[in-house]
């Protein structure tokens, strides 16, 4: 007897029993049973149950709902004629908060609605390179408060502009601790501040005229490197909301800079070894903590902007555009411009920039609950329909725009949502993508080879594919005999690599195994033995025939030396230099004169 997918599951509660899928119901009147019948016969289909004599009432079925929390309408306004409002009066989507109970098996769907609003208020925040090389950028953004207040009022009536500069850490080899170099870094005929890591100069302020004089105070510093520390800057920029002053609103952070950066593990050249930790370290607006942590990776400022909201501006000159180009592509949300020689056309970077960002919609959400996967379908501008990936985002929105969305969630307990696999070749290692959902490598492991960790719960975690054996891997199907086919592999318990393949058709996934894994041969113990002994002994003996060698030329060496010292020696062969006779003669001086005078 074949039966359904609720009577497979073999279900001994009614909580297993709901969960197989949206089809299945659970008799929860006990009598139901007739005499030799299991436990699980009281989990089956709605009408199967019905038929089997199950009050309609006992049959416990539940549906998965949306519910409204919070459903304020999108706001309509015109900057020149409306009120002001507040930041947290204006509403750009609907609904805002909703609450999903999802059957395992049976999706969900809600719309949502998003209208760009008009004059909806800004803060930007200009962090600057005060390296010795941007002291003619320094000059004119000395009056880019007022001006670019100015341009803003075109896009909004509420902005607030902010400053940061940066320069890099205050260790060596960044910077020149001497004494002399701690108070001027630069040049003795020029006059720059001391070497800094991150300087909070002004917190967002709708004051142009404040802009303009504070900045107009700053001085050029200076150090030993090229990249500098603007990844030091740019976290304390995300994470000191409180002291940056960062609104509910558009959050606008543009780094300004000519140079590249330092990230993380760059910080051990100067002994610092301890990761970013990725909090808030100002003290009266000085970063302090530069010689203590290490500059932040870029997963980590992604993670930290955007868990902030901030949308990133790098303004960089036209050398540094390729590295931050790829930058922009790892950073969500952020924008690269030209910056001139001199940053005199810093104002139009950002509006372009601004207008670039605002353009585009995108739905992200963050990670899901296992077993819990979300699909898109956007209606944008121009009767445009996009779904997967595009159904995220529209592009090209202007302000008073309005699009739609509709996300589909569904909630499947026999699947597992994951982000990322690994490659090896053309195959995907450890899980596969089907659809919306994800096929684990061990449901196919125990369906083809009976092993593996799910072995004991084959039957009722790993029934939602068809499987199909081949001989060898020239037999899977190849690209482009089936639609989404994907090639795969999987290492078992015995380091044993078994090859398959799935495709979509009908949206039922389809998997071919290889019915042979391919093992590794195991060691051959006698050579290896053989070889480690053959190698001890030559090696002994080769230490040996060294020394002998080298005893060798150091005798006959010596034995050189000795024949040419006799060669030159200044004596008679015939008689010892060395030798001193013991005999040794005295005269008596008075002796001889005595005998004369007798």
């Amino acid at each position: 007897m074949n039966g359904n997918d609720c009577t497979k599951a073999s279900a001994q509660s009614c909580g297993e029993c709901i969960q197989v899928g949206e089809k299945c119901g659970w008799c929860t009147l006990e009598a139901f049973l007739k005499q030799g019948e299991s436990k699980s016969t009281r989990c089956d289909e709605i009408e199967a149950l019905i038929k089997k004599g199950c009050p309609d009432k006992s049959i416990e079925n539940p549906r998965g709902t949306v519910s409204i929390n919070q459903n304020k309408p999108v706001t309509n306004r015109k900057k020149d004629v409306a009120e002001k409002l507040k930041p947290d009066q204006i509403t750009q989507i609907q609904p805002q908060k909703l609450t999903l109970d999802l059957r395992a098996g049976e999706p969900q769907k809600f719309s949502l609605k998003f209208k760009r609003a008009e004059d909806y208020p800004i803060d930007l925040y200009y962090l600057m390179d005060l390296s010795f090389s941007m002291k003619d950028d320094l000059e004119n953004v000395k009056n880019l408060g007022t001006d670019l207040m100015r341009e803003m009022q075109t896009i909004t009536s509420d902005f607030r502009i902010g400053f940061g500069s940066f320069v890099e850490k205050t260790v060596m080899p960044y910077i020149s601790t001497t004494p002399a170099k701690l108070l001027n870094p630069c040049t003795s005929d020029q006059n720059c501040t001391s070497p800094f890591s991150y300087k909070n100069v002004l917190s967002l302020t709708a004051d142009g005229q404040k802009f303009n004089s504070l900045v107009s105070r700053q001085h050029i510093s200076g150090n030993l490197d090229s990249p500098e520390g603007g990844f030091d800057a740019i976290m304390q920029v995300a994470v000191c909301g409180d002291q940056i002053g960062w609104r509910n609103v558009t959050r606008l952070l543009v780094f300004s800079t000519d140079a590249g950066f330092h990230f993380a593990g760059d910080g051990k050249l100067g002994g610092i070894v301890l990761p970013n930790d990725g909090k808030c370290h100002l003290t009266d607006n000085m970063y302090t903590m530069s010689h203590y942590y290490d500059y932040p990776s870029i997963a980590h400022l992604v993670q930290k902007l955007s868990d902030n909201n901030i949308q990133t501006i790098f303004a960089v000159t036209e050398e540094f555009q390729p590295v931050y180009k790829e930058l922009k592509n790892l950073i969500p949300k952020s924008a690269v411009g030209t910056l001139s020689a001199n940053s005199s056309n810093v104002i139009k970077l950002i509006i372009d920039a601004y207008n670039s960002l605002s353009s585009e919609v995108i739905l992200e959400n963050t990670k899901l609950p296992e077993g819990v996967s979300i699909s898109y379908v956007s209606h944008c501008k121009n009767g445009v329909s996009e779904t997967g990936d595009n159904g995220r985002k529209c592009s090209n929105i202007s302000i008073g725009d309005e699009v739609r969305a509709i996300c589909r969630f569904l909630y499947s307990p026999l699947f597992v949502w994951v982000f990322v696999h690994f490659c090896y070749a053309n195959y995907h290692l450890n899980m596969i993508y089907f659809q919306k959902n994800i096929l684990h490598g061990s449901c196919v492991q125990c369906r083809a080879f009976g092993t593996g960790e799910l072995k004991d719960k084959c039957d009722q975690e790993c029934q939602y594919f068809n499987l199909k054996m081949v001989d060898n891997k020239e037999d899977l199907p190849q690209p482009n005999s089936q639609a989404y086919l994907t090639h795969c592999k999987e290492r078992d318990a015995n380091d044993c690599w078994f090859f398959f393949t799935y495709a979509t058709k009908n949206d039922t996934a389809e998997v071919y195994v290889v019915k042979d894994p391919e093992c590794p041969a195991g060691p051959d113990i006698i050579p290896i033995v053989a070889g480690l002994v053959a190698g001890i002994v030559l090696i002994g003996l080769a230490l040996l025939l060294i020394w002998k060698l080298l005893m060798i030329i150091h005798d006959r060496r010596e034995f050189a030396k000795f024949e040419k010292e006799k060669m030159n020696a200044k004596w008679d062969a015939q008689e010892n230099p060395i030798y001193k006779s013991p005999i040794n003669k005295f005269q008596n001086p008075s002796y001889g004169r005595k005998g004369g005078a007798l």
